[in-house]
């Protein structure tokens, strides 16, 4: 690297010092140069206000995001976000980023020609210039809860936000994800979000879309990360034209882009006012009716896993109105426990888990008069037959069909979990025993899974106290080997100790057993006392 105090030009001698830094990170023929500006220049900027940056490098700033090393790119991008969190400091640091001059940055270009490393370099700058702060008065560097003056001056820096935009489409996926958050985070703001949907910077994001399918799928995630943040964000996302082209994705020819589509539309489903956009766009029935006339071609039956995905997400939190408005999806689900494909499989199951965490979701899985009764057996099927993955998932459905906290059990309730585990098998608990001696780290930890749950509940702990071995199982700690199972074998005897219901479920012997090994921990070994006889052989 070349001597970066004797690489200035004299006409260059009285700029600033952070503009010095700007132009030797344009050196674009020595790299390491670049990436030590760029470490340099966020010590500098660190100390400076969020207001002062953009008020004195703005174009400097949109050069750099024009730089063709993508360390420049993410450094502004960074450093723009950095701002928008409003990590300001008060006018007084104007005057630190000054008088830490150029002589101090000549120590880079002495340890230089030292010999020393780049990272060695840097280590000891970082080191000169923490020990430079500390001389400084403590309130000089203190945040700011806010910055409105710093949200001002990007409303009148359009180009500013131009700039950022060309960096989505760069092919460096950390410049790229980083624009992204960047946009994300500076239109979560009222303000923000007014200058990122207007006229101009709607038709550079439209731009920008039309290069590649990749690209208009990141603009895509911006809009309806807005669109999920606030309603405002979701109706300027309508008007500007952007929303309505990501639900007109689902109607292409391409099966790929359509799962993308449905990928980010579950994500906007999952709020209320998202959900209900998407209702009187009329996409729920379009998903719907074509979730039910799926095999009638081959190629869009690779959307029914995301198609499935999507209406779990909703049936979770509307249980009543799916079940009621489309019953053709409900039964789907269900038909797909018996489909070959193990993808397709594994998701359904996860799905009627997912529906089944709460205890709405439990009653109107329970009207479905002997369905769940089926679904069970073929759950105890597939845990003792599948792959070990798909096992585990299986296992992972049972537990949160059967999970129900303390204050959502009742009567009702209850009965409905007692009666979907006993359907099971004819011996449900020795099915779960098998599962927790498989050597098989995943296995025995979802087999835990299920018996917390069980302890729960009164119904399960009476299954836990009734089954033979199981309670020595529990006290056991020498058969678990490794530390996940440990404490998961701990949260299950935890669980019974505190729950009101233990006290007339097991016996007092028991019940003290279960308290000593909570007091002692999941990892105690009881300590072993040999005696030595002389003259023993």
């Amino acid at each position: 690297m070349r001597d970066i105090c004797t690489s200035t030009s004299s006409s260059e001698e009285n700029l600033p010092l952070t503009k010095k830094l700007y132009k030797m990170s344009y050196n674009y023929g020595n790299r390491e140069q670049i990436v030590l500006t760029c470490d340099v220049l966020i010590l500098f900027l660190s100390i400076l206000e969020p207001r002062v940056v953009f008020e004195q490098y703005e174009e400097a700033l949109k050069r750099a995001l024009r730089h063709p090393v993508p360390c420049v790119k993410q450094f502004v991008l960074k450093e723009a976000s950095m701002s928008h969190k409003c990590n300001c400091r008060n006018s007084m640091s104007v005057q630190i980023g000054w008088c830490w001059d150029l002589s101090k940055v000549t120590l880079i270009a002495e340890l230089e020609r030292a010999g020393i490393s780049t990272e060695g370099r840097k280590r000891e700058l970082q080191s000169r210039f923490s020990l430079y702060l500390k001389t400084l008065d403590p309130e000089t560097l203190q945040r700011a809860v806010s910055d409105d003056s710093l949200m001002q001056r990007l409303y009148h820096q359009e180009s500013l936000i131009l700039s950022m935009i060309t960096c989505v489409r760069h092919e460096d996926m950390s410049v790229a994800n980083s624009a992204v958050t960047l946009l994300v985070k500076f239109g979560s703001s009222q303000l923000g979000l007014h200058v990122l949907y207007s006229d101009s910077v709607v038709a550079c994001l439209k731009e920008t879309m039309a290069e590649r399918d990749v690209i208009r799928f990141r603009v895509y995630e911006v809009v309806v990360e807005l669109s999920v943040h606030t309603e405002a964000g979701l109706q300027k996302g309508h008007i500007s034209g952007l929303l309505p082209a990501l639900i007109a994705e689902l109607s292409g020819e391409d099966v790929l882009l359509q799962m993308n589509a449905l990928e980010l539309l579950t994500k906007l489903a999952l709020c209320e006012h998202g959900l209900q956009y998407l209702q009187q766009q009329g996409v729920l029935n379009a998903l719907a009716n074509r979730a039910t006339t799926i095999n009638d071609d081959p190629l869009a039956s690779l959307t029914l896993p995301g198609l499935i995905k999507f209406f779990g997400n909703v049936t979770q939190s509307r249980p009543k109105e799916v079940f009621a408005e489309y019953p053709n999806i409900v039964t789907t689900l269900f038909e797909t426990f018996d489909s070959p494909d193990l993808v397709l499989l594994g998701v359904a199951m996860e799905t009627v888990g997912y529906i089944g965490t709460s205890v709405e979701g439990k009653y109107m899985l329970d009207s479905l008069d002997d369905t769940m009764d089926q679904t069970m057996k073929k759950l105890a099927h597939k845990i003792s037959n599948l792959p070990t993955e798909l096992r585990v998932r299986a296992m992972n459905t049972v537990a949160n069909l059967l999970q129900l906290k303390l204050p959502d059990q009742n009567s009702q309730s209850l009965a409905i979990t007692k009666s979907w585990f006993e359907k099971m098998a004819v011996n449900p608990m020795e099915l779960i025993m098998s599962v927790c001696r498989q050597p098989f780290t995943e296995l025995r930890l979802a087999g835990m899974q299920v018996l917390q749950v069980l302890a729960e509940q009164q119904w399960g702990q009476e299954c836990i106290n009734s089954t033979p071995g199981l309670i020595e199982f529990l006290l056991d700690r020498s058969i678990e080997t490794n530390k996940l199972c440990k404490d998961a074998k701990f949260e299950v005897v935890k669980t019974v100790v505190e729950s009101p219901t233990a006290g007339t479920t097991f016996d007092t012997v028991t019940l003290l057993r279960f308290r000593e090994y909570v007091r002692e921990g999941p990892f105690f070994v009881e300590a072993q006392t040999e005696v030595a006889i002389e003259g023993a052989s």
